[in-house]
């Protein structure tokens, strides 16, 4: 029987100017550099210069995760993304939720890079919010080099607007996008919609797919089947009106092309829908001739492969294969795929390092390793949905703030499924040759059954504290901690947090109910450790650690 006690909420870090500038050297980027990431592109590095959203999107959890939206100021953002244009970098993209929440900051950025020259290419992954855009901020915006255009509608009914509390100006939404595609056709835009809420009809979900239709030329327009993630406010939506949890459950880890049983129309129509999206849109003639000339300057063939793979239920040979069906020659192209050299970033390694010097770490320094398992891996033959590659800058953020608050005294090791290992036997390697005092681990909703089968895997032969974090544990903590291998979940905001179980174990002090009720923004199972008991840990002999395993 569990008893979950959850500690007083931690307030939220509300100055982002004071927490380090991300340790780029604690991963090694060679490895993901000819990976595609979030913003479907290779060789580019990720930026965040916000926290949180100030909306409150009922299918969202990032409210949750982190309660209030701050920005880092024009300076500190400009300087990061300064230094890493230095670096050689050419790439950048914001993984903001919402990077245009400020008009002022966002117009006096992109105009200090214009002034600056610094020859970028910026890209919007996560969306910008599309009804707040003005021809300023376009402008600015577009001047200042950016490429990779996203946006979100999600649903052009005025009712589901209201319903899933996005509340978005649908005409300016419109005039915004239309003034991007007339007077900036060099921008890659991207359309974000979802299909199948629950109380959606069909006529709602067609004003929807006419919305699309009635545009010119949006590059890369998405119908995405609704998802309802645990701890959303849509979950609790759905279950109010008939949709059974079991039927939720079931359609989580389905990919985004999947049709699900949480629609609330027949699966015939939404299967018309889709045809209908794909003949009419996506694989019309004349607007493929008009936006693939400008998408085969911005990315490679394989970046391009990945995207148009993905309006596919079925595995295709690529961009090829799509100007084959669409009835296009490929004289009718009057250009050639970006080359992959084009996009490289020379002596990457080297560069980064420059800018974050290998630093003295004392041999008996506390040891944390931080897994990502947000990658299936390669031998996963059953996972539809492809993952994103890229560097788990949230990791990276929590390692750059432990390493400057603990010096020489600590010695951080971050890994990523998929890139750094990619099966149990190599991940039990790393733990065994590394020897943590602790491990941290992050995962998206998405892979919450791939993240306990790892942990039951690390379990079996590691006895130490294991504390999880990110938004699956934060939204479904209670869930989380059904798992008997899991000792902590972090909830919201993690450097703080992580930082005092850090100081809690370095000290060597019980890791008991009296003490970890003491850290704020945690729940555990106070069954597993009543007041008077260390946390169990069998003795280990000390191991010479192999320092090729481990950035700094």
């Amino acid at each position: 029987m569990k008893k979950i006690h959850i500690t007083e909420t931690r307030n939220q870090i509300n100055n982002l100017d004071t927490l380090p500038v991300f340790d780029r050297s604690l991963v090694d980027y060679k490895k993901y550099n000819h990976l595609i990431g979030h913003a479907g592109v290779t060789n580019s590095m990720a930026i965040q210069a916000t926290r949180g959203c100030p909306y409150r999107c009922f299918y969202c959890d990032v409210y949750k995760t982190t309660l209030h939206h701050f920005r880092k100021s024009v300076d500190t953002i400009y300087d990061e993304v300064k230094m890493i244009a230095d670096m050689g970098v050419r790439r950048i993209e914001f993984i903001d939720d919402i990077f245009n929440v400020k008009k002022k900051d966002f117009v006096e950025f992109f105009r200090r890079v214009s002034r600056d020259n610094l020859n970028l290419k910026f890209f919007f992954p996560t969306a910008l919010k599309g009804d707040l855009l003005d021809k300023e901020s376009i402008d600015a915006m577009m001047e200042g080099g950016s490429v990779g255009v996203n946006v979100s509608l999600e649903s052009a009914s005025p009712r589901m607007q209201k319903v899933m509390r996005k509340n978005l100006d649908i005409k300016k939404f419109r005039e915004n996008l239309e003034y991007i595609c007339k007077n900036y056709p060099e921008a890659v835009t991207t359309l974000n919609t979802m299909h199948g809420f629950p109380t959606e009809t069909e006529e709602e979900a067609m004003m929807t797919l006419n919305f699309i239709l009635s545009l010119k030329w949006v590059h890369f327009p998405y119908t995405h089947i609704v998802r309802i993630f645990p701890g959303t406010d849509l979950e609790k939506f759905a279950l109010n009106h008939g949709v059974p949890r079991k039927v939720i459950n079931e359609s989580i880890d389905k990919s985004y092309h999947e049709v699900t049983p949480t629609l609330p129309f027949s699966k015939e129509f939404t299967e018309k829908y889709k045809l209908k999206f794909l003949k009419e849109y996506v694989l019309n003639k004349e607007r493929l001739l008009k936006v693939l000339p400008i998408q085969m300057k911005h990315f490679t063939e394989s970046e391009l492969n990945q995207r148009y793979a993905s309006y596919f239920p079925r595995k295709i040979n690529g961009i090829k294969d799509v100007i084959k069906i669409a009835g296009i020659k490929e004289n009718e192209l009057k250009v050639d795929c970006l080359k992959e050299n084009e996009v490289e970033i020379v002596d990457v390694d080297k560069k980064i390092n420059s800018k974050f010097p290998t630093k003295i770490i004392k041999d008996n320094a506390f040891r944390i390793l931080l897994i990502n398992i947000s990658t299936h891996f390669t031998s996963d033959r059953n996972v539809s949905e492809y993952d994103v590659l890229e560097p788990p800058l949230g990791l990276i953020a929590l390692q750059s703030f432990l390493n400057r608050k603990y010096q020489e005294n600590i010695r951080g090791l971050i890994i990523k499924s998929r890139v750094d290992f990619d099966s149990y036997e190599e991940l039990n390697k790393i733990i065994n040759d590394f020897n943590p005092d602790m491990i941290g681990v992050s995962a998206m909703t998405f892979h919450k059954d791939f993240f306990h089968e790892a942990i039951s895997k690390i379990r079996e032969s590691y006895d130490k504290p294991i504390v999880v974090g990110g938004p699956h544990p934060t939204t479904s903590y209670q869930e989380v901690l059904d798992d008997k291998n899991i000792d902590v979940c972090a909830i919201g905001e993690g450097e703080n947090t992580l930082s005092e179980i850090v100081e809690l174990l370095m000290n060597k002090k019980q890791f008991n109910y009296e003490n970890l009720k003491k850290i704020p923004g945690i729940a555990f199972d106070e069954i597993k450790y009543p007041p008077n008991k260390k946390f169990a840990s069998k003795k280990v002999e000390e191991k010479k650690i192999n320092s090729s395993l481990y950035i700094v």
